[in-house]
């Protein structure tokens, strides 16, 4: 996308997903702090990136810095495996007009996104299955994914790609991050042991495929298809498995699509893989 093309997608509230590359993010009330984010945007990465150094002892990178209410939210996404997106939130002191060196996260949220990474890693091979699948299928029948830059400025919930994204169910399997923190050097046969061990390997992770039409309509026998194809696929990771196909439009300050979406849910409809 050229400058100018850049710059009109920016001024535009609702984009098509293919030219969708994060412009426009932000949080509730992050235009009461955008200018003093765009300022101190070094400082805020800075800080980011030094909590989670310390906190986690994890080299990660800053993929965007969004202006939030009272804060600003950093988007970081992991430089080795395990491979995962999250975030921390950097405090605005808005009296003062200052950043702060106070770095937050919401509880729980970068433990369970490593937490995927490590499945991720745990089961590599069946991934790539997976990856086969979604792309096969999606061209097969005309749908498309997020673009590689709205992956990396608007998505910070764990182990994602442009199709699909992992949600660990209930608790996770904090032992497994616990032990991993502990000892990064173990190996992807001794991870994937330890979450066959768990009680209910196959619904301990969610495995969302997300995906977007071309144009505006949505053909459900196509959907349908994809979701039969699923059931019938062997190869892929355990996990309780939703197929959503979304519409082609996406609210850029969100990132998330408009209108209603179609396919199955975890939790109601899902399909479950062993």
């Amino acid at each position: 996308m050229d400058k100018k093309s850049n710059e009109d997608a920016v001024s535009k509230k609702e984009v098509a997903v293919q030219d969708y590359t994060g412009q426009g993010f932000i949080f509730i009330d992050g235009d009461k702090t955008k200018d003093i984010v765009a300022e101190n945007k070094d400082l805020i990465s800075k800080y980011a990136l030094d909590y989670f150094k310390e906190k986690y002892d994890t080299d990660v990178v800053v993929n965007n810095v969004v202006p939030a209410r009272n804060a600003a939210v950093v988007i970081l996404e992991s430089e080795e495996e395990p491979q995962f997106n999250t975030s921390v939130i950097v405090s605005i002191d808005m009296n003062k007009k200052k950043v702060l060196d106070s770095v937050t996260s919401e509880e729980g949220s970068i433990a369970q996104s490593i937490q995927t990474g490590l499945y991720a890693m745990a089961y590599e091979d069946k991934f790539s299955n997976l990856d086969k699948f979604v792309k096969s299928n999606s061209e097969k029948y005309g749908f498309i994914g997020l673009t590689d830059e709205a992956v990396k400025k608007t998505r910070d919930s764990g182990y994602v790609t442009n199709y699909y994204y992992l949600a660990m169910q209930g608790s996770g399997a904090s032992n497994i991050s616990n032990l991993y923190m502990a000892n990064k050097n173990i190996n992807k046969d001794s991870l994937k042991s330890l979450f066959e061990k768990e009680k209910n390997p196959e619904t301990l992770v969610g495995i969302v495929i997300s995906l977007y039409t071309k144009d505006k309509t949505v053909d459900m026998d196509k959907v349908n298809s994809i979701i039969t194809n699923l059931k019938n696929a062997e190869g892929l990771p355990p996990g309780a498995y939703a197929v959503i196909v979304n519409g082609n439009i996406i609210d850029v300050t969100s990132g998330h699509a408009i209108g209603d979406s179609v396919g199955t849910s975890i939790g109601v409809d899902e399909i479950v893989k062993k």
